[in-house]
């Protein structure tokens, strides 16, 4: 249970690193494994991460960020380790990480739970990661 949760958490903090409440996250982690005192280390260690992620050139983008998400998985295992009593606290920041937001930027976008659609000879691309419902497998109605 604890490298699974070890393992959410991660992938859950690289998810919310491209959203808009980012830094209200930033600071729950870092109080978090501050024990509930904030930990400036592991807010560096954040910005290290962020600034990481934002440096990457974009056909590097998916192996730094396993990279990056290893070493978080790591580093939460260990926090779990210290303090098992702290994992229903870290399950529910996991949870309130994966809120659904949604961010812009450049050319990107990133959000959870999001239909997209295009019409009128309109393009609509994307990179799905995690579990993906495409609608209907039959030919049918579409069902909302």
């Amino acid at each position: 249970m604890v490298a699974a949760l070890a393992a959410t958490a991660a992938t859950a903090l690289m998810q919310a690193m491209v959203t808009d409440g980012w830094e209200g996250v930033r600071h729950k982690v870092a109080r978090l494994l501050g024990r509930g005192q904030q930990d400036r280390a592991i807010e560096r260690r954040l910005d290290v991460t962020t600034e990481q992620l934002a440096a990457v050139p974009p056909g590097e983008l998916d192996r730094v960020q396993a990279q990056l998400t290893g070493q978080w998985e790591t580093r939460f295992a260990d926090f779990l380790a210290d303090h098992p009593d702290a994992a229903g606290e870290l399950e529910a920041l996991v949870r309130e990480m994966q809120v659904t937001s949604a961010t812009a930027s450049d050319h990107s976008f990133a959000a959870r739970d999001v239909r997209m659609s295009a019409d009128r000879g309109g393009v609509n691309a994307g990179v799905i990661h995690g579990p993906v419902s495409t609608g209907p497998t039959m030919p049918g109605p579409v069902s909302s």
